[in-house]
């Protein structure tokens, strides 16, 4: 097999795995642990810099923070370990994120302070995301790493007279060649062409940040190890997944606009806090009343009395156009409603 053979089988796996991660919104909003399986390959709001959501294009709709203190939280690992004895889908997950960045770049994610993945589901989203990493790392070693693992020199170039933009001088052995944009004190853009320059843009060009929706609702997120802002387009509800309860509509949720989520550890206990906003008050009824109907089939479902208890934590919240949806529980019954296949 080539190696743009195995690129391509490796953009499609990558394609399923954005796509599970994006659907088990659903799964746990019945169910929204899915949030916490994320945050084994991905953070939150610390770091003493500018927000890198500074830097985010206007055309953004979705925004994945990462807190890399994280990879060093006992409780977090925890949760991690015991995905990896059930050797679940989002462990491999997990694995191929954090490892697709580092192979592509030859840096070590646990050495960058924190991480922002944007993208946008309009084209490709996933092949033209871009990832913001904010660091201690120098111009010299970020692009020193890209040429090894290229195996080729890196040039710079000029973007509106700053010598910022870094790319490839020979054809990339991938089909979408790594570029590298340097936004200042440690912080770097990594991806395509044209998502670099569109960050690059913000920066040194008149080109306009994140605003809206996505981006008010991602800065009211309290912080944690990860935070999500995304929109939910038709695509990811599933109305048409043969998987999916009969008796739950979830066609409710093509009236939620934006959904945050914050997933965190304290103190041996684990858990998220979700809010979708909806169209109306309504609507954020309709959603309320499917999200506590996937609770209660999923619950009641379970042999296991404990399990059933614990899954009946999760509270959920209706309150004006807005829906919270709330768990936090002893790391033990966390990883147990993770080994018995939840979400």
């Amino acid at each position: 097999m080539t190696t743009r053979d195995t690129h391509t089988r490796r953009q499609t796996h990558e394609s399923g795995t954005a796509e599970r991660l994006v659907s088990r919104q659903f799964a746990l909003v019945g169910v929204v642990v899915a949030l916490m399986l994320m945050a084994g390959c991905l953070g939150a709001l610390s770091g003493d810099g500018t927000d890198p959501a500074e830097y985010v294009p206007s055309d953004t709709d979705t925004l994945i923070h990462i807190d890399m203190a994280m990879l060093a939280d006992d409780d977090h690992q925890q949760l991690v370990d015991s995905m990896a004895d059930g050797e679940s889908d989002d462990t491999n997950d997990q694995e191929d994120i954090v490892s697709e960045f580092e192979a592509e770049t030859g840096l070590e994610l646990e050495d960058a302070d924190e991480l922002l993945l944007f993208t946008s589901f309009d084209d490709n989203p996933w092949d033209d995301s871009g990832i913001i990493v904010q660091s201690d790392w120098t111009t010299d070693e970020v692009v020193s790493a890209a040429e090894d693992t290229e195996e080729t020199p890196y040039e710079e170039r000029e973007f509106d007279g700053e010598t910022v933009h870094y790319e490839p001088e020979s054809e990339s052995r991938q089909s979408t060649e790594m570029h590298i944009g340097e936004l200042g004190d440690g912080t770097f853009v990594f991806g395509s062409q044209d998502t670099v320059e569109a960050s690059l843009a913000v920066e040194y060009g008149d080109e306009e940040a994140l605003s809206g929706d996505i981006r008010d609702a991602y800065d009211e997120t309290r912080d944690g190890h990860v935070t999500l802002a995304t929109t939910l387009p038709k695509s990811t509800v599933p109305t048409d997944d043969p998987s999916a309860p009969d008796d739950i509509d979830f066609e409710a949720f093509y009236n939620v606009e934006v959904l945050t989520s914050v997933y965190d550890t304290d103190d041996g206990e684990a858990g998220f806090e979700t809010t979708l906003h909806t169209t109306g008050e309504d609507e954020a009824l309709d959603v309320a009343d499917v999200i506590d109907g996937g609770i209660s089939i999923a619950s009641g479902s379970m042999a296991d009395d404990d399990l059933q208890s614990e899954l009946r934590k999760i509270d959920v919240e209706q309150d004006g156009d807005t829906v919270e949806v709330t768990y936090w529980g002893e790391i033990d019954d966390v990883t147990q409603l993770i080994e018995n296949g939840l979400p």
